[in-house]
């Protein structure tokens, strides 16, 4: 891996395989494994995959992707893009994202490549930041920077945006290649949302990279986002999370660095700050308390020479145990309710509910999309309009959680879709209504 550059056949086929809905990492190798190489599995009869555990749907999805073309077309619009999409057979693939297990086979790019090679450290949190966090997620970006790491992030509104803008405006050390921070995104690489943030993309692609595995064209839905959360923690050897309340999508990412064996790092806040509720529960169930970058760097120097380049393509490589477990279900009972909410990003089997419907990351069975989704497209949505509708009034998160009897996460993901539609409105303090009718 990595030691020979695909051809314009291999990578197109790679491309059009990140197209199939259920085809992941696993399922990657055993076709490699099958057929030695992408470019001969994409021209291979049906009957070829008996064997491959590849479903029923999984079939009907590639046949319809094999109509569309071979990836070809997507290769003419990466270079429209000033774009490249990375494989696991490319020596750019980035090292620290190589040595997961689930690291995705196609990895899409736009910017600086060499932004994926040294270490990093992903800053994370709420979108409704307070003063705080902002201020802290711009010092802790810029000092990461000054000191020679790069910043990952996911240009989300509140604090990725101003981990991303902190680590813009620092100086990175002499004698280093100048990059500053990396943007993950949870759709295609050839749009970006929230909309506000082009500028802001715009200026780490010359000063880093915007990453996505998914393909081309693939717009923002909410249940993207808490799966792209794997790719940030998956690029960088620790997790800083500043501000998360209960439900927030950094705890997510939190649990899958947790899970990928990378450090967890938590900045603590005031104690009567539900912004800070959830990382006072990383603290107490065993992340690292960080007050400063020189905490984080000190503690990660040592893994540096810990991540290598592994082989991804013929070999899965074990699960890492994390380097310190969090406890959560040891955590103090004052903590309780918190805990509840971190419980819920797992399943019994360690996978994260939130994970797209139709895009699993692991498929270790034949059942597309492994992750277990308790509630039906659509159903939560209608649970939370409806007891909008009741109410008559403002309702905030926490009552919605309760008024659905789902976990926070689904339900703070359906708001998000509801919100894009325009069927609710945000009015601040994590509380939501139902757009009134518009004036003439």
């Amino acid at each position: 891996m990595g030691d020979v550059v695909p051809d314009e056949r291999e990578r197109a086929a790679w491309i059009a395989f990140s197209r199939v809905a259920g085809i992941g990492a696993q399922r990657t190798r055993r076709m490699i494994d099958r057929f030695g190489c992408l470019a001969d599995a994409w021209n291979a009869p049906v009957s070829a995959f008996a064997g491959l555990g590849l479903d029923r749907r999984t079939m009907d999805a590639l046949r319809e992707a094999r109509r569309e073309g071979d990836g070809r077309r997507d290769l003419d619009w990466l270079e429209r893009l000033d774009a490249v999409a990375l494989t696991w057979l490319d020596a750019a693939y980035p090292p620290a994202l190589i040595a997961v297990v689930d690291c995705p086979p196609v990895l899409y790019v736009r910017g600086r490549v060499d932004a994926l090679m040294p270490p990093a450290v992903a800053i994370v949190g709420t979108r409704r930041a307070t003063g705080y966090g902002r201020d802290q997620a711009e010092r802790f970006a810029g000092d990461l920077v000054c000191a020679g790491w790069v910043v990952a992030s996911g240009l989300a509104r509140g604090i990725d945006t101003h981990a991303h803008r902190g680590a813009l405006a620092a100086r990175p050390p002499s004698g280093s290649t100048g990059v500053a921070t990396i943007g993950v995104l949870g759709h295609g690489i050839d749009t970006i949302y929230p909309p506000e943030n082009r500028g802001l993309a715009a200026q780490i692609a010359e000063r880093g990279a915007i990453v996505s595995d998914y393909p081309l064209g693939t717009g923002p839905t909410a249940d993207h986002f808490p799966a792209r959360n794997r790719i940030i923690s998956g690029l960088s050897l620790g997790t800083l999370v500043i501000e998360a309340p209960p439900g927030s999508g950094a705890l997510i990412t939190a649990t899958y660095a947790n899970e990928q064996g990378r450090q967890v790092f938590a900045l603590p806040g005031p104690v009567t700050s539900p912004a800070s509720e959830g990382c006072h529960v990383l603290i107490q169930a065993g992340a690292r308390l960080a007050t400063r970058a020189e905490d984080i760097v000190m503690d990660l120097l040592p893994t540096l020479a810990t991540v290598g380049r592994e082989p991804a393509v013929v070999t899965p490589k074990p699960e890492p145990r994390p380097q310190l477990p969090l406890d959560l279900a040891g955590a103090p009972p004052s903590a309780a309710a918190s805990t509840a909410a971190l419980h819920s990003l797992k399943t019994p089997s360690g996978v994260v509910r939130s994970r797209p419907r139709g895009r699993s990351s692991d498929d270790n069975g034949d059942d597309v999309g492994a992750e277990v989704a308790q509630e039906g497209p659509g159903q939560v949505e209608a649970r939370i309009f409806e007891a909008l509708r009741d109410s008559g009034t403002a309702l905030h998160v926490d009552d919605l959680v309760r008024a659905c009897g789902v976990a926070a996460p689904e339900v703070t993901s359906a708001l998000m879709v509801l919100e894009l539609e325009g069927r609710v409105r945000d009015n601040g303090g994590m509380t939501f209504t139902i757009p009134g009718p518009r004036r003439g």
